[in-house]
């Protein structure tokens, strides 16, 4: 017989293992086999759990043959049932102990030792308890990040979901008559630069956005038309006016003029389906010509522009450039806009307004404008909203 081989079991000594040192054992050995099956780890681990509870070789041989015939997971919650009740606890804390010495805690241990609690009686908030004890700094450090990532989802979650109900849109106006467009007189000849420019800066204004009556904002805006009392509408981007704010907070508007004269406006109505808006300032008419409009579809790439609004807060700008590409609903142009440009017009060189500018590109000297189509489809849902 190899020498190296265990001692028969007429030839072994009798190991002197206790009763309960022997269920700890099957107990731990049923722990990390709970998944039915035993890794790597899970095998060096039966060494630890040997040194642990064993103290002669006789002893680590018993428990290997235990091991290998007697560990079932139902047998061994039978045998842990028949202890006495004020043996359970102490007993509880011994598996808890040993299953933890060496390693991370597996899924399929817990759930056998949550098992195990409940067999013994051992409360849940003490559980916790004595598990958090048990583990390593490193585990508890992993769930503690753990648990910081799920409470952060969470209340995302509830901020995404179900909103703040202390935030309120702005208010609009309940009555929305209709607004008038004025016609392109036929024949319309081009202008230069200087011509379109004294041709149309009366129509171009600039938006201000204050709450509680502190400037937070600003953008630009066009008459569009007027409605059957000779009220003046201004066109804009609903990103210039749209701003929700808490009780008791106020969010007000102004339409400044090109000189200077800053008149108290209101929101009319803002698109749901386009970055446009409409800003009245009432009872105040005739101080500017709407705008004609010209639709997109009549639109060629090379043709010339121009922008007109208060970017970066340099009030009535004029820029030029050629529309770049029709990407529909926007038109690509170089003219050179900012933010404040926003909602201002893109004029032809006829003096027609063939889009509003919503964006610039960050990086590139590209902007962005509305088609005029755009327009049309949000005076509709404005009456449609009546």
């Amino acid at each position: 017989m190899n020498t190296s081989d265990p001692p028969a079991d007429a030839d072994r000594e009798p190991a002197n293992l206790r009763d309960e040192d022997i269920l700890l054992f099957k107990v731990c050995v049923a722990a990390i086999w709970s998944d039915g099956s035993m890794a790597a780890a899970e095998r060096d681990h039966l060494s630890h759990l040997l040194d642990r509870v064993s103290t002669t070789k006789e002893e680590r041989h018993e428990l290997r043959r235990i091991a290998l015939h007697d560990v079932s997971r139902s047998s061994v919650l039978a045998e842990v049932d028949s202890l006495e009740p004020e043996d359970k606890r102490r007993f509880y804390d011994r598996c808890l102990a040993v299953l933890a010495a060496d390693r991370r805690l597996r899924r399929g241990e817990l759930r056998f030792i949550s098992q195990l609690r409940r067999r013994c009686g051992i409360p849940f908030f003490d559980y916790r308890i004595t598990l958090w004890r048990a583990i390593s700094i490193r585990q508890r450090l992993g769930y503690a990040v753990l648990g910081g990532v799920f409470l952060v989802l969470v209340l995302t979650m509830i901020a995404r979901y179900s909103g703040n109900p202390g935030m309120r849109p702005p208010m609009e106006l309940g009555h929305h008559p209709e607004i008038q467009l004025r016609q392109a007189p036929a024949g319309s000849s081009t202008m230069d630069g200087e011509t379109l420019y004294e041709a149309v800066r009366h129509s171009v204004v600039k938006v201000n956005v204050l709450i509680d009556q502190a400037l937070v904002g600003h953008g630009s805006g066009a008459v569009l038309g007027v409605d059957g009392n000779g009220q003046l509408y201004v066109l804009t981007n609903r990103h210039v006016v749209y701003h929700e704010v808490a009780n008791p907070h106020l969010v007000s508007y102004e339409i400044e003029l090109e000189n200077g004269i800053q008149l108290p406006a209101l929101l009319d109505f803002y698109s749901r389906a386009h970055d446009l808006a409409v800003v009245v300032a009432p009872g105040l008419g005739g101080w500017g010509l709407p705008v004609e409009l010209r639709m997109c579809s009549d639109l060629s790439v090379g043709e010339e522009v121009f922008a007109l609004g208060s970017p970066i807060g340099l009030d009535h700008s004029f820029t030029s450039g050629v529309i770049s590409a029709l990407r529909w609903p926007m038109i690509q142009t170089d003219a050179t806009v900012h933010s404040g440009s926003s909602g201002g017009p893109l004029f032809d060189n006829r003096g027609r307004v063939c889009g509003v500018v919503t964006t610039s590109h960050m990086e590139k000297d590209f902007s962005f404008a509305l088609c005029g189509e755009t327009i049309l489809e949000m005076l509709d849902e404005r009456l449609a909203a009546e």
